[in-house]
Formats: C-alpha cells, sequence, structure tokens
C-alpha cells in the first residue's frame, strides 16, 4: 500500500498503544498532527507550550514506569528549542519520551528557511541535543523513516530509560511510501534487561552476610525497574534498613518498621546517621550526588564497603571508589542477592536496628513542634505535613508532586510516602515542572488524586497548565506556597554576602512586594481557587479539592523569614578548590536550621 510517512508514523504509534501524545501545533509538524488526529485514536493533547508537553510525558513516564511511553509533537525553530531545558530534566531523571520534532522541507536546508537552525551547517538542531538525549537525530529519507524513529524508540525504553528526538523534514512527512503493513513497535523494541554477574553477586551476598550494620540506599532506577516488592523482600528478610535519596522517595514506603526515610542534604537525621556508621552499603539505582551525600560529606569508605548495582556502567565508581560494582536491573540483582543471601548465615542486626529505631523516635520528636507550628503567616513544614496527613488519611495512594525552591527543603522529610508515586526531579530542579508534570502523572494513574506542592515563583513559570487541566477535567490540586520572594535563594545569599540580590519581587513606583492574585489566576482560568491562613485551613482545603472536580489552587502565605530545613549543610567554600570536610558538617539545631559554620 501507498501511505504517506506521517500516516505511517502515526499508526504504527497506535499499533504500539501509545497512550498519550502532548503536543503543540507548528507550520513544520502538520502532516504529523493530522495523522494522528484523523487517522488513528491515539489521544493527542494540544499543551499551551512545548516545554509543557515533554513535561507531561516525562511524569507520565515516572508515574508508569513501563512501555509504551508518551510522545511529544514540536516544530521549528524556536517552538523546538523550547523544549530544551524539559528534555534536560527528563533525560537526568531517566525518563523515557519521544519528541517527533517538525522541520522545513529538506530541499531547503541550509539556506535558512522557515526557522532553520542553521549557519555553521546544514539543519543542526537535532546536534544541539546529543548531549542531553539518548538519541537525537534528522530524517533524510522517506523510506528509511519509520526504522529511524523504531531505532530511537528502542533506544528510549532500554537499559537506562531516557528522552530521544526525532526531527522529520515537512517534505518528508508528506512523501508516500510503499508499505506492506504497519510494523509492530514492540517485536523491534523489545529487549531484555541486564542481569547480574553471578559472581559479582556471590561476592556482594559475602559481605552482606557478615555485615552487622549493612544499609540499602536506592533511587529511581529501583521505581523504573518497579522492583519495590523486591525491595521490600530483601529488606525484611534479611533485616536490612532502606534509605532513599528524593528521587527515590517511596520506593519502601516511609511507615514501614525498616524505613529510614530521604537521607542527604534534607533528609532525616537518623537516614544519615545510618549513612555515617553503616559497614556495608548496598546502593541499587543511584548516582550518589550532591543533594543525596552533603556535597559527598556523608559517606566514610575508609569504615564502610561499598556495594553498588546500576544499570548504567557509567554511574558505578564515578563518585566513590567501589568495592563490588554490579551492572544490572534493579528487580534482577535484588532477586539474585535474594537468592544468594538466603543461603548464608546473616550476622545479628538486632541492636543496629534498635539504635536506628530510637534515633528515628528522637528525630520525630525534634520536629513535632514544627510541624504543628501555627503561626500567621505559616512556615514551610506546618503546610507539608497537614497535606500530609490528609494524604494518608484520605488519599495513600495519589500521585503526589513537589517542585523545587524551598520545596525542595521540606518535602523529603515533611511529605510521607506511602506509595512510590511521589515525583521530584531531584538532579535539574526545573522551576515549575510540578505543575504540568502533574497533568501527566493524572492521565498516567486517573484512578487517584494529583496533588502538587509548589512555590509562588515556580508557579508563575508554568501556571499557564491550569488551562490544560481545565481542559481535560483533571482534577489537580495545586497547594502555591506563597512568600514573594526565591526563599531558598534569598536565605543563602544572606548568610553568605549578608544581603540580596533579585530574590524579591517589587514595584518601582512603590517598593511594595508584587506578585499574582494566585486565587484570581485560578478561577480565571476556569478553576477553583481559595486562600487560606492556618494550618486547619490548609487540611480543610486539601479535603475539599480532593472532592473537586476542576482543578483547585490553595494558595498559602509563607513567612519568607521561616528558615530552611537542612539535615546537613555543607559550605559553598570562596576557594573551590578546597575539599568540603566531614568536620564541616554536624547534628543541627531542632528543627533543622541552618548552622552558623
Amino acid at each position: 500500500m501507498k501511505i504517506r510517512v506521517a500516516s505511517a508514523i502515526a499508526k504504527m504509534l497506535e499499533v504500539a498503544q501509545t497512550p498519550y501524545c502532548f503536543g503543540y501545533n507548528g507550520h513544520g509538524n502538520w502532516a504529523l498532527l493530522d495523522a494522528l488526529v484523523y487517522e488513528t485514536e491515539v489521544p493527542t493533547i494540544a499543551t499551551r507550550s512545548e516545554d509543557q508537553a515533554v513535561h507531561m510525558a516525562d511524569c507520565y513516564w515516572r508515574t508508569a514506569r513501563k512501555p509504551p511511553m508518551a510522545v511529544v509533537a514540536t516544530s521549528v525553530g524556536p517552538g523546538n528549542a523550547n523544549i530544551v531545558p524539559a528534555v534536560c530534566s527528563a533525560f537526568f531523571e531517566s525518563s523515557a519520551l519521544m519528541v517527533l520534532a517538525g522541520a522545513g522541507p529538506s530541499q531547503w536546508v541550509e539556506r535558512g528557511g522557515i526557522e532553520e537552525f542553521y549557519r555553521y551547517g546544514p539543519e543542526e538542531w537535532p546536534q544541539s541535543l546529543k548531549l542531553m538525549t539518548k538519541k537525537s537525530v534528522m530524517v533524510n529519507r522517506p523510506d528509511t523513516a519509520l526504522e529511524m524513529v523504531m531505532r530511537a524508540y528502542k533506544t528510549a525504553i532500554t537499559g537506562r530509560p531516557g528522552p530521544v528526538v526525532v526531527m522529520l523534514p515537512f517534505d518528508i512527512q508528506h512523501t508516500e511510501i510503499e508499505l506492506d503493513e504497519i510494523p509492530d513497535l514492540t517485536k523491534w523494541t523489545t529487549v531484555s534487561k541486564p542481569a547480574p554477574d553471578p559472581e559479582a553477586i556471590a561476592a556482594a551476598a559475602e559481605l552482606i552476610s557478615k555485615a552487622s550494620r549493612p544499609v540499602i540506599t536506592v533511587s529511581s532506577g529501583i521505581h523504573n525497574s518497579r522492583a519495590w516488592d523486591e525491595l521490600r523482600a530483601v529488606a525484611e528478610e534479611f533485616s536490612i534498613p532502606v534509605e532513599t535519596t528524593t528521587p527515590g522517595k517511596g520506593a519502601l514506603p516511609e511507615d514501614h518498621p525498616l524505613s529510614l526515610g530521604v537521607g542527604g542534604r534534607a533528609g532525616t537525621e537518623h537516614a544519615n546517621d545510618a549513612a555515617r556508621r553503616c559497614d556495608v552499603l548496598i546502593g541499587i539505582g543511584t548516582r550518589f550526588g550532591d543533594f543525596d551525600t552533603g556535597a559527598w560529606t556523608l559517606h566514610s569508605f575508609a569504615d564502610t564497603k561499598l556495594i553498588h548495582v546500576d544499570i548504567d556502567d557509567g554511574e558505578l565508581s564515578r563518585v566513590y571508589p567501589t568495592d563490588i560494582a554490579i551492572q544490572s536491573d534493579a528487580r534482577l540483582a535484588l532477586n539474585a542477592l535474594r537468592d544468594a543471601l538466603s543461603q548464608r548465615e546473616q550476622a545479628d542486626r538486632s541492636t543496629w536496628l534498635e539504635e536506628l529505631t530510637a534515633g528515628r523516635e528522637r528525630f520525630e520528636e525534634e520536629i513535632a513542634t514544627r510541624k504543628v507550628s501555627d503561626g500567621s503567616p505559616l512556615g514551610y513544614a506546618p503546610v507539608f505535613s497537614a497535606v500530609s496527613e490528609v494524604l494518608e488519611e484520605r488519599a495513600p495512594l495519589a500521585n503526589v508532586l513537589f517542585d523545587t525552591g524551598h520545596a525542595l527543603s521540606f518535602g523529603p522529610v515533611f511529605l510521607k510516602a506511602l506509595s512510590p508515586y511521589y515525583i521530584h526531579s531531584g538532579f535539574f530542579h526545573r522551576m515549575g515542572s510540578s505543575i504540568p508534570g502533574g497533568i501527566g502523572a493524572a492521565l498516567a494513574r486517573p484512578d487517584v488524586p494529583t496533588v502538587v506542592l509548589v512555590g509562588d515563583g515556580s508557579f508563575v513559570m508554568a501556571g499557564s497548565a491550569l488551562l490544560t487541566a481545565v481542559e481535560l477535567q483533571i482534577p489537580l490540586v495545586v497547594v502555591v506556597l506563597n512568600n514573594g520572594t526565591l526563599q531558598i535563594e534569598r536565605e543563602l545569599m544572606q548568610k553568605f554576602y549578608g544581603r540580596t540580590a533579585l530574590t524579591d519581587y517589587v514595584r518601582t513606583d512603590t517598593g511594595e512586594p508584587h506578585n499574582p492574585d494566585f486565587v484570581a489566576w485560578a478561577k480565571s482560568m476556569g478553576g477553583l481557587g481559595t486562600k487560606v491562613n492556618s494550618r486547619q485551613e490548609v487540611r480543610d482545603a486539601v479535603i475539599d479539592a480532593l472532592k473537586a472536580s476542576l482543578p483547585t489552587v490553595i494558595e498559602v502565605p509563607i513567612d519568607a523569614d521561616d528558615p530552611g530545613y537542612r539535615a546537613i549543610h555543607y559550605k559553598y567554600p570562596s576557594n573551590y578548590t578546597d575539599p568540603i570536610l566531614p568536620a564541616d558538617i554536624g547534628r543541627l539545631p531542632t528543627g533543622g536550621r541552618i548552622s552558623s559554620s
């Protein structure tokens, strides 16, 4: 049969049961959008900006964690360029998605037509994304277009997942090709996950069996492998406590006796205490980044043996020397470890678990006052803990997203994760990504509520995504913490320089703070909005919003001088060649205030 390339790609995505295409119309992707909308049953959603489309696809993957993945359609020049920071976020969070990017006609390449990304070579825009994608290519022949899309699709979902980009010139989209049948993507892209080396597993099991103070630390690799049951089984059967990074939050429910919660800069005291004192650390699907390790001051591998498992061999021994490095899918590695450990007698860990339990109880006592503080305006801790309480009572399996800024300082500890569906961009920290991301999460799991906690600065960057939520009738709950400042930057600039710059938005005529009315914003877009001032009002507003049929913005005025939570404070040294030493960190005063060192 004869079929135009755009139609063949669209139908191939339909056969693959593509859940959603998120897109923005531009004159380079008309044929593709026409084919998707009128020739397939693939749900195609018009977003209000290209980057929001990518964030939706990103968080769809981070909620579903398995193929088929969502697809994004963008178009030429600035439209394609708009996706760059969102693609970076997906890349560093290991999220699989495909961007089908429109381009001008191939016969105009290097003439600079239709906003071509040229000057030093013909249409070099795909080259600009190579550093932030697993694959970025431009189709140059209509008869190989489907093969190129299939190869990119396979690249996105195999190994360590990540975004891919395929650029489609306008003329090639319209060109007819001869095709016997629409290819089945699953037959071309299904690849077994890598299993661990048995000898390495045996050596790891030997180390772990003799350890009296082991700790497992996990990140998003556990989520991408959907290895939650396997992690729990190993922890329970062999009495090994589990800490997570923020992207790994909820891999083991945080009400589980063996859960230490999140470790690192904004983690729990007992998780960090365990990380400092463990004799064997088992890292699974984690990169040991600065937030997770207190700028690499948390662990002392002079006293601790390290076993590191990751599907990406590039992460093994990247920042720490590793006693046993295993390239493997997390679920397969945990199953192999479980079998090997069951054949060995385990060291007595009862004293270790008792010490960590006592540490958890002390920590909960320390932060209890801050959780329920009801000053006016409120601080972050009582708002986050109030939302957490409501979710625990009413929607323990909800999708929960929290943004960057001070949200990244409070979300790890003050939101208790009872499921693996807690999303935070723990590396790239793009402001506002959680609002369109919440739409993607809600589409992946529509039977549960979706709640987003976001600062006012982040909301201003991406609040137009509420229009899409209203159009789709997604009852997104958005809690806006409004302190009228970039608080995390303001706080730290004040600490280091004794003054701030560009952290507060004010009118030049009056000097008064200037921010939108977030309740009016929500209502102007067709949603609901309310403003609250006390902890109880936060609880009541979230309960009401969980029952609503439209997206709801809950604006909470926040004390701009309320200190951020830190479990570890590390210096930004004046001489960046100076090492940050373990002596630079220590136990903080009650409430996690920034130390004065």
